[in-house]
This record gives C-alpha cells, sequence and structure tokens, in this order.
C-alpha cells in the first residue's frame, strides 16, 4: 500500500437553519440558495486545484448529500458516493430547532459556550413528544441512544471514529482520494482524530461552509500538513471568522 491518497473535507453549504441561526443538529432542512452556490463554488474550486476524488463519503442528511451531489456535478465525475450515518450532525437535543439567541438568553452565556464549543459539554435530552415533531430521518442503529438524547463532542468522536479508521483511513492507504462531505461538528471530530487535537485546540476550530480542506497522505496513512490546507485560504479564513463572530460552529 503506497499511501498516496488524499483526503479533502468539506462542510456542507449554508443551509435554511444555518442562515436564520438555529441549531440543526438532526433536522432534515435544505440548503439555503447561498448554500447551493457554495456548493456548487466548492466543486468549481475542486476542479480549478486538481482535487479530484476517486470517492465521496456523505452524511445522508439532505443538506450534506445536497452538495456532495453538487460538487459531483461540478466535476462531471461517476464516482462511488457512499451515505455514512456516523457522518450526520452532532444530536443537540433540547437545543434542536431552537434560535440560538433563544439559547443564549434562556440558558445563559456560560451553558450556550459549554453545549456548543467544549468537548464534554451535551445538551439536555428533548421530550420525546417534542422529538415526534421533527420528522428525523436518521438512519442510525436501534441500539444507539434515541434522536433527542444529546450528544456531546466527545460522543460525536467515539461516533465518527470507526467511520474514520474502517471507511476513510482504509481507503487512503490504498492510494485512493476521498473527499468527506459532513457538518460542522462531525468534522470537528474527524479532525480531532485526524490532527489529535487538544480541547482548547477544539474550541477554536471552526470549519466554514462550502471551504474544501484538503491533506495529503504520508505511505504509513498520516495526515499532513496538521491542520490541512484550504483550497481557498481567503475565502476560508473569512468564512471561520465570520463563524467565530457568531460563538462558532
Amino acid at each position: 500500500m503506497d499511501g498516496s491518497g488524499t483526503l479533502t473535507l468539506l462542510r456542507h453549504g449554508e443551509s435554511t437553519y444555518n442562515a436564520a441561526q438555529v441549531f440543526t443538529g438532526l433536522l432534515d432542512v435544505d440548503l439555503s440558495p447561498r448554500g447551493e452556490r457554495q456548493a456548487r463554488a466548492a466543486g468549481q474550486v475542486l476542479a480549478e486545484r486538481g482535487a479530484i476524488p476517486d470517492v465521496v463519503l456523505s452524511s445522508p442528511l439532505r443538506r450534506a448529500r445536497r452538495t456532495a451531489d453538487a460538487v459531483v456535478a461540478e466535476l462531471r465525475l461517476t464516482v462511488p458516493l457512499v451515505e455514512d450515518w456516523r457522518l450526520e450532525e452532532r444530536d443537540y437535543g433540547i437545543l434542536t430547532g431552537v434560535p440560538k439567541r433563544t439559547v443564549a438568553e434562556r440558558y445563559g452565556h456560560d451553558l450556550f459556550f459549554a453545549w456548543r464549543r467544549t468537548l464534554h459539554g451535551r445538551p439536555p435530552a428533548a421530550e420525546p413528544a417534542e422529538v415526534a415533531t421533527w420528522g428525523l430521518v436518521s438512519t442510525r442503529p436501534p441500539e444507539l441512544p434515541v434522536p433527542g438524547s444529546g450528544e456531546s463532542l466527545h460522543d460525536v468522536i467515539e461516533r465518527v471514529r470507526p467511520c474514520w479508521e474502517r471507511e476513510i483511513r482504509s481507503r487512503l492507504l490504498t492510494g485512493l482520494c476521498v473527499l468527506v462531505v459532513a457538518h460542522g461538528n462531525s468534522l470537528r471530530a474527524l479532525c480531532a482524530l485526524i490532527d489529535e487535537l487538544d480541547e482548547d485546540e477544539l474550541e477554536a476550530l471552526n470549519l466554514p461552509a462550502g471551504q474544501p480542506l484538503r491533506y495529503a497522505v504520508t505511505a504509513d496513512g498520516w495526515c499532513t500538513p496538521r491542520g490541512g490546507q484550504y483550497l481557498d485560504p481567503e475565502a476560508a479564513r473569512a468564512g471561520a471568522e465570520l463563524i467565530a463572530a457568531e460563538g462558532g460552529t
């Protein structure tokens, strides 16, 4: 195994709930018009930089899958597109569907920060009657905690770990170029595994929508450079700064 593959991470384009500043989590919302443009632009950047995937892994949630489809269409490719429930967005529990400003006002800054940014902060579970109104399409195995239970970022890391080890890294080691299209928190979790981030680094990590982040892969399977390289660094920096100003991913 030569280990000559590349890994590209892509956060889906802006969703309608992103635009409205609402905690989305497992809700299966669509891309906003801006998000659609971001998805197409990501495909164009990949084409311009020659970052052509051999396989695409995507969260099954609509906003990620539509982004993946748009990228593949821009690249004019016929490649395998694999959906993996482990790449779904974080379960925000009681925060799901609630405006972020409302959460900050209701629970205070400290809890708002802990639930949103820290490694172990887990939002409280939502009531089953509330979860029943969400119209979830999750493909998670039934033995897992029921949707609406809430997840910490640490929980998401442990959920993503088998996908990284079995589905992504194994392909990279055969020399394939892999594109992963997912969400702010499932990609933060993936970066934690790839780059061995500590808690402070995770708190500071903001992944902008629609900006491809690329790693080369060494012969022994390490992704380099640490933190990856954005294919459009200036646009990615501006996007990350905007997210940080809003309180983070």
